[in-house]
């Protein structure tokens, strides 16, 4: 598997670990299965992955929280992950064209 492609898997693997985490288990089964499909080389789970983002009720609106209070660390780390997953998998995309 190439760097670029191992380096978006990893990504995508600790955000859906973390929304496990916090209880969101549709996000990250919808995570999980981008993930599989580029797991298995294939680029669709790019186009997967990125639709998940933009629009309201998308992975970007996303808060986590406990019993109604906004969980601060785990947000910041949500930040940081989506972040860094989404532009892997942007750049990916762009470059396969």
């Amino acid at each position: 598997m190439a760097p670029d492609v191992q380096a978006l898997l990893e990504a995508m693997r600790k955000l859906e670990s973390l929304l496990e985490q916090n209880g969101e288990d549709f996000w990250s089964g919808r995570v999980s299965q981008a993930a599989d499909t580029v797991a298995r080389s294939d680029a669709y789970g790019l186009t997967q992955f990125l639709d998940l983002f933009g629009g309201m009720g998308s992975l970007d609106d996303l808060v986590l929280h406990k019993s109604g209070q906004p969980l601060e660390a785990e947000n910041k780390r949500l930040d940081t992950l989506r972040s860094n997953a989404w532009n892997l998998a942007d750049r990916l995309k762009r470059q396969i064209g």
